[in-house]
């Protein structure tokens, strides 16, 4: 075995031994520098400069992350927010490459209730980021008018509550026209309006939804968009 296969695998040994993807770096070193080094077969002098020259690899490629504890993130599969305390920074490296999987475990206990609240909070946060903390169909852009609105709903679609291709943000009143039906968007975002509106209300605040305003890096995905068109029968 070579030592960018054998680290790894002690990496999700030392993940699975401690219940946890944050992984110590010295810790990691104590109790897995030796299996490494017999299971490579190495007679390196240097086997812990190897060890940092082979993490620094695995930075580089996504598989780990540096996260503010000083710890490594391993980030080799998705992330059951339920499962473990993490800091805001390691949430969001998962939301940010869609490796946040949220509500598979039912809030049986304040913990996992707090958890996910937590990871909700910290897509919210992504969401509004994405967007320069502004609605994307209007001028609002008060921090607490604003939501995190998924395109498919969070029950129709469990595999995109962390992704940020299915949320826009939205104020609150754009946010009721969407979750109703009376706008959607089509995949070149262009909007498309609910026809036979009978509220005059209702009808200004969609003579007001003009433009899309374009996110900086997740823009919304058609197999999103279609879905929700497709709800509401667009």
């Amino acid at each position: 075995m070579n030592w960018r296969d054998a680290v790894p695998e002690a990496l999700r040994r030392f993940s699975v031994r401690h219940s946890t993807r944050s992984i110590d770096r010295q810790q990691l070193i104590d109790e897995e520098l030796d299996p490494i080094v017999r299971n490579t077969n190495s007679i390196g002098v240097t086997p812990a400069q190897t060890l940092s020259r082979v993490l620094q690899e695995l930075r580089d490629e996504g598989i780990i992350e540096f996260i503010s504890t000083g710890n490594y993130l391993l980030a080799d599969a998705p992330f059951n927010v339920e499962s473990e305390d993490l800091p805001d920074d390691a949430l969001d490296f998962a939301i940010k490459n869609n490796k946040l999987a949220l509500g598979i475990l039912p809030a049986s206990d304040q913990r996992t209730l707090a958890r996910q609240r937590k990871g909700q909070e910290r897509i919210r946060v992504c969401t509004l980021d994405n967007y320069d903390y502004q609605c994307a169909f209007c001028d609002i852009n008060e921090t607490d008018m604003l939501v995190a609105s998924h395109i498919s709903r969070w029950a129709d679609d469990p595999g995109g509550r962390g992704d940020l291709s299915n949320l826009i943000c939205m104020c609150k009143f754009q946010d009721a026209l969407f979750e109703r039906g009376y706008f959607s968007l089509a995949d070149d975002y262009h909007i498309l309006r609910k026809k036979g509106t009978v509220s005059q209300t209702i009808g200004l605040m969609l003579g007001r939804t003009q433009t899309f305003k374009t996110p900086k890096a997740y823009r919304p995905a058609p197999q999103f968009l279609q879905k929700h068109r497709a709800r509401y029968g667009f």
